[in-house]
């Protein structure tokens, strides 16, 4: 899931859904802090299984990692994960274009360039792994990424790293209108949707790989 933006009270509808483990993509929070912050996380973790979270841009950079850790729930951004036999790798935030704005200390920003070395060099990580699923907030260019004026606004780092790698599976959020499945070559990319909204997909990984909805 993505993109729950502070509602945890949309959480609820998740209670009865039998998983191994969250995905969460990012915007945990709408650039919530304090005690707000701490009680949407408890709530996520909550949920039960074990949770891998990779930030939005409307996290607050300063105060969710802390949070984030002391609710149980494991950050991937910039990191690996491994889950039995399945490879995570995660990388969260959204490429800004502005170079003064990249110095944000309350939010996460990045470039291209940023995206796309820091998953090369993770991919290492997981290169063994039989199945290998890249953790996102933003989608890649090109896929899922379509917003309301018909721009696409995915990150050409993700492109050029899916492009190269061949990862089995992205699952991503941040543009709300753009839910739904998509690939790129073998890749799977699954642009979640908004939990605020109350949808979110379970992904069930076998011989193949298996999206199904959740709706309001």
């Amino acid at each position: 899931m993505a993109d729950l933006h502070g509602r945890s009270e949309e959480l609820s509808a998740l209670r009865g859904v039998e998983a191994d483990l969250i995905a969460f993509c990012g915007d945990l929070h709408n650039l919530d802090r304090g005690d707000e912050a701490r009680r949407v996380a408890e709530a996520l973790a909550g949920l039960g299984p074990p949770v891998l979270i990779v930030p939005g841009n409307m996290d607050p950079k300063e105060t969710a990692p802390s949070v984030w850790k002391a609710a149980g729930l494991r950050i991937v951004h910039r990191r690996s994960h491994r889950h039995g036999d399945c490879g995570f790798i995660g990388f969260g935030g959204m490429v800004i274009r502005d170079p003064m704005r990249l110095q944000s200390p309350a939010r996460y920003y990045h470039t291209d360039d940023d995206i796309y070395r820091s998953l090369t060099r993770l991919y290492g990580d997981i290169s063994d792994c039989r199945r290998k699923i890249v953790l996102t907030h933003q989608p890649p260019r090109g896929s899922r990424d379509l917003i309301y004026s018909g721009e696409r606004t995915g990150s050409f780092g993700l492109r050029r790293f899916v492009e190269e790698r061949h990862p089995d599976l992205l699952i991503c959020g941040h543009i709300h209108e753009d839910r739904g499945y998509g690939e790129i070559g073998p890749t799977r990319v699954v642009n979640v949707g908004e939990m605020r909204r109350g949808y979110a997909a379970v992904i069930e990984l076998d011989e193949g790989i298996e999206v199904g909805w959740i709706e309001p």
